[in-house]
């Protein structure tokens, strides 16, 4: 019995890294586009590629009667947030080193803890506080704002959890009797339609390798995130929280190979301090078996990102 959860384990275990691998390779994607056009057009695009498996991967699971909203104004304002978040993040990323953005994405779920405490009243101890400031620490030595003048786009990067958060806090509080379906399809077609909108008055006509690239990055996209929400499902929250960060390892590849970026010394010592923070704030939440910041700790792909 043993040896078949293990093996359970280890399928969920890869396809959750590979899930992330997929997102890191479909971010350097829009890294490029955004060179030369608008992010809601790249999201628009995006995002109706993204639909396509989602729409296979229900079809497969007979889920369709899951897929009916007994709240659509959560969807509306966490498609809301969401492309304001996923703008951003295509903004930003066009001018911001890969692991630069991602230390300052990992620190999603430490905001998320604080709108939690405040908004939804949460209860969080002391040695959570103290886990928070030090992934705080952490996202100010990775971003380094005093040793050089400070980029305007890693101001704008800093809004990117705090929206991701505000999706976060919507879905926890409102949208508990919503399906997984339900956020991945009705939120998907709300955020083609309001990027739609944006894009038709923005649209640069697109040249047949960069929509093939801009689409193919959707697909990725879409297969990324049923990988990671069914690892989700299987896998402790212990292993599987830690699997995002393999985001930072092919960031760094990525970057340095395709976009001749070096990571500095301080993107190394404040990643240290912001994962050993969330590993922290994982393993005491199992510890005292609350589902306080579970939810939470988790990566913004389950039930509400992208």
């Amino acid at each position: 019995m043993n040896s078949v959860t293990t093996r359970v384990y280890s399928v969920d275990f890869f396809l959750a890294i590979l899930g992330y691998s997929l997102f890191v390779i479909m971010d350097s994607i829009a890294k490029e586009l955004t060179n030369y056009y608008h992010v809601t057009q790249i999201i628009f695009i995006n995002s109706l590629s993204a639909l396509l498996p989602i729409l296979l991967y229900t079809q497969v699971r007979n889920s369709w009667k899951k897929i009916k909203t007994k709240n659509f104004f959560v969807h509306l304002v966490r498609a809301i947030t969401l492309i304001i978040s996923m703008g951003l993040f295509f903004l930003c990323i066009n001018k911001l080193p890969l692991t630069t953005m991602y230390s300052i994405i990992f620190f999603t779920p430490f905001v998320l803890t604080i709108g939690s405490v405040i908004f939804l009243k949460e209860k969080v101890s002391w040695r959570r506080y103290t886990a928070i400031l030090v992934g705080f620490i952490g996202t100010i030595i990775a971003i380094d704002p005093f040793g050089k003048e400070i980029n305007n786009y890693v101001l704008l990067a800093l809004l990117i959890p705090i929206f991701s958060s505000v999706g976060h806090m919507l879905v926890k509080k409102y949208g508990q009797s919503e399906s997984v379906y339900s956020f991945l399809i009705i939120g998907k077609l709300i955020l083609i339609v309001i990027s739609g909108v944006i894009t038709f008055e923005l649209y640069i006509p697109m040249t047949k390798t960069d929509f093939f690239l801009n689409f193919n990055a959707g697909l990725l996209r879409g297969m990324g995130m049923i990988f990671i929400i069914n690892s989700a499902r299987h896998l402790p929250a212990s292993i599987f929280a830690n699997t995002q960060y393999v985001q930072l390892l092919i960031g760094a590849l990525i970057g340095f190979y395709i976009f001749n970026e070096i990571p500095t010394w301080n993107i190394y010592l404040g990643n240290v301090f912001i994962i050993g923070a969330g590993i922290y704030i994982i393993l005491r939440e199992i510890k005292l078996s609350r589902n306080i910041v579970s939810n939470s700790i988790r990566p913004t792909t389950i039930s509400i990102k992208k």
